[in-house]
Parts: structure tokens; C-alpha cells; sequence
């Protein structure tokens, strides 16, 4: 096993990432857009599902955690251009496809009912020239009900399909129905609707450029996060500093 990881990590810019998603959905390049933080290294190191699925040569993972620069730093290995955050690369690649009148159709899938509809009208009033053609809530029985979802999906001419379950069961799902999906690019988001559904608020910039973004959310739903903040946090730091005395 390579230092820190064994996949290579996509290490360009945010638009560089924008400009080869829309090339890639343009030329029916099929290709799923993984992000990768802290809590997913911690993942990665002890879910050999998830590391299988991360690993695999044609997915592309992006650096969406000031934690995973600091530790390509730590590491001496290979270090991303900048943080690609989710929250920032959906709306950048929304207006990219706006300002250049990209026709490219998009639907997006997870959170609860009503949340990834409202992110859809709230964009399609900003960004006028964007196809998002449509919508569904996460909240289904992924055994029992994915495959009428995927019929909808693949009904409507996807291009660019964004799925938003939560780390790591979105990429596990994503996995397990790749081939059924008749969709160019596929990103999974977490959370990411209910940032532009207004129901979370996103962290003030300083706190996104210091990679204390998760300092802002845990005040936010200190129950619900404190665990994977808290003891979490601690744990990556750990190994990335066994890591590096190993080195």
C-alpha cells in the first residue's frame, strides 16, 4: 500500500475538474467523480468495500478537505492545485454550464422530500440556461425501489446525475448500479442539497480556507456530529503522523 492512499487523487483546479466533467458528459465519457476529505480516509483505511470503489483506475477522486492538502504536505506526496469542495464545485459548475449555454441535462438525487425540488427551482432561477431536468428524494428503499428510480433517471436523458446519500452509501450505491445508469458523469454530494435548500448554513470563508469548516458544522449539530468531528478529527491526525514517522 502507497503512503496514505492508493489511488491517484485528481490534483487539478476547480475549473479544471468543471471543464473535464462537461467535457467528459459532452463526449459520453462515462465517468463517477468521487470526493475525498478526512472522514473519507478515515473510511477508506477501514471499509475495504468503500476503498475497492475509491481505488478503482476509472473513478475520479477530487480533494474536497484542507485536511487530506495538509496531509499530502505532511507526506511529502503529490499536492491538489486547491480544495475542491462539493458545496463550491456544484454552483461553479452550474454557472459554467450557464454562461456557456451547455445544454447538458442534469437530475438530482438524495436528501429528504422536497429538498433536492427546492435546490432546483432556487437554481433554475439563477442560472436560467441549466437543464435540471429532475428530481427525487434519498429517502427510499434502496433494495426494493432503485430500480424505478433508475428508470426515471434513464428516461429523461441524464448527462450528469448528482447523488446525495451520505458517505460511504452513496458511492456503495452508485457502485452497484453503474452499469444500469445511462448517465455521461455521476457525483456524489452528500449533504450537499440542503445547503441550497437553505435548510444548513454553509461555514464564513475562513473557516473553509483554514480547513475549519468542520469546527462550524459541529456547532451547528453537536449530537448528531460530535463523533465524527471529534473523534474522528483525532483519529486522522493520528495516523497521518504514524504515517509520516513510518516514512
Amino acid at each position: 500500500m502507497r503512503t496514505f492512499i492508493d489511488k491517484d487523487l485528481y490534483l487539478g483546479s476547480q475549473l479544471e475538474l468543471i471543464k473535464l466533467i462537461v467535457k467528459n458528459s459532452n463526449d459520453k465519457f462515462k465517468t463517477a467523480y468521487y470526493a475525498i476529505n478526512s472522514d473519507c480516509m478515515l473510511k477508506y483505511w477501514n471499509d475495504i468495500e468503500y476503498r475497492g470503489i475509491i481505488n478503482k483506475k476509472d473513478n475520479i477522486s477530487y480533494v474536497d478537505g484542507m485536511g487530506v492538502i495538509y496531509a499530502q504536505k505532511i507526506l511529502n506526496i503529490p499536492v491538489a492545485k486547491e480544495r475542491i469542495a462539493t458545496t463550491d464545485l456544484f454552483p461553479e459548475l452550474m454557472n459554467y454550464l450557464n454562461v456557456h449555454k451547455n445544454n447538458l441535462n442534469i437530475f438530482l438525487l438524495g436528501g429528504e422530500p422536497d429538498i433536492a425540488e427546492t435546490v432546483k427551482r432556487n437554481f433554475s432561477e439563477i442560472y436560467p440556461n441549466v437543464n435540471i431536468v429532475g428530481t427525487h428524494h434519498g429517502y427510499f428503499n434502496k433494495d426494493t425501489d432503485s430500480k424505478s428510480i433508475i428508470d426515471i433517471i434513464n428516461s429523461l436523458d441524464v448527462n450528469i446525475l448528482f447523488v446525495g446519500f451520505g458517505n460511504p452509501l452513496q458511492e456503495k450505491w452508485v457502485e452497484k448500479h453503474y452499469f444500469s445508469l445511462e448517465v455521461n458523469s455521476i457525483i456524489t454530494c452528500g449533504g450537499l442539497f440542503d445547503y441550497y435548500a437553505n435548510k444548513v448554513k454553509r461555514a464564513p470563508i475562513i473557516f473553509q480556507k483554514t480547513g475549519f469548516e468542520w469546527l462550524f458544522r459541529l456547532f451547528q449539530e453537536p449530537r448528531r456530529l460530535y463523533k465524527r468531528y471529534i473523534y474522528g478529527n483525532l483519529n486522522y491526525v493520528l495516523k497521518v503522523l504514524f504515517m509520516k514517522l513510518k516514512s
